[in-house]
């Protein structure tokens, strides 16, 4: 395997998404100061920080897969002395090493201040399901950019992902959902452990499926 220049794939890939992520970040330290500064602020801390992470979740797959194929980059990048299977990987994992740092730190700030604040545990469940819902975006999204190289298809995940967030409306019809917002300590009732265990569950099957697809591939060019 070679380990060396599947480290300066992810450096590289690192690299084109510097400024996003720079900007992400400073959007995901003002949006936790937003919940310092009263009730109406803090809610649009969590709105903007929801916002950080969609965005954080779009931003990477395109910048350093749609547009390498879109860009006529992708030739030269498997021209290299590397197997598809290693540049799959350095992919995936210089992609899913950006966005967890981000969407760790900001969602570990949200959470944990909502944590502290005295009698809010009951939002916390809420707040692991829309924290964990542009994982689930980003993880599909990224896969489709990887295994069919289409700007159109991953453009159509994109909008079916935007669109799915509007799922967590549903929550609020769930038996007894309304009143474990307002208990003082989380409430993991079965329903929200379903969604959450849902979730987990399409994270690993698409970045499983990123790379069984891609073995298949006899095309990568």
């Amino acid at each position: 395997m070679n380990r060396a220049l599947m480290m300066r794939l992810i450096a590289k890939d690192w690299y084109l998404s510097r400024v996003p992520l720079m900007l992400i970040a400073l959007a995901g330290v003002v949006s936790t100061g937003l919940l310092y500064s009263g009730k109406t602020a803090g809610l649009a801390g969590l709105i903007s920080a929801l916002i950080s992470l969609v965005f954080l979740s779009i931003l990477i797959p395109q910048l350093t897969v749609m547009n390498e194929r879109k860009q006529g980059n992708l030739a030269f990048v498997m021209s290299l002395p590397i197997s598809p299977a290693e540049y799959t990987m350095s992919k995936v994992l210089g992609n899913l090493s950006a966005f967890v740092l981000l969407w760790a730190a900001i969602a570990g700030a949200v959470l944990g201040t909502i944590a502290f604040i005295p009698g809010a545990g009951g939002v916390i469940p809420l707040g692991v399901v829309a924290a964990l819902a542009p994982f689930v975006s980003f993880c599909l999204l990224l896969s489709v950019a990887i295994v069919t190289e289409s700007e159109l298809l991953s453009m159509v995940t994109m909008g079916i992902t935007n669109v799915a967030y509007s799922f967590w409306w549903f929550l609020f019809r769930l038996p007894g959902f309304g009143e474990n917002l307002k208990s003082p300590v989380p409430v993991w009732s079965g329903a929200i452990l379903t969604i959450i265990g849902a979730q987990i569950s399409v994270i690993l099957l698409a970045l499983t499926l990123t790379f069984y697809l891609q073995s298949r591939k006899t095309d990568f060019v």
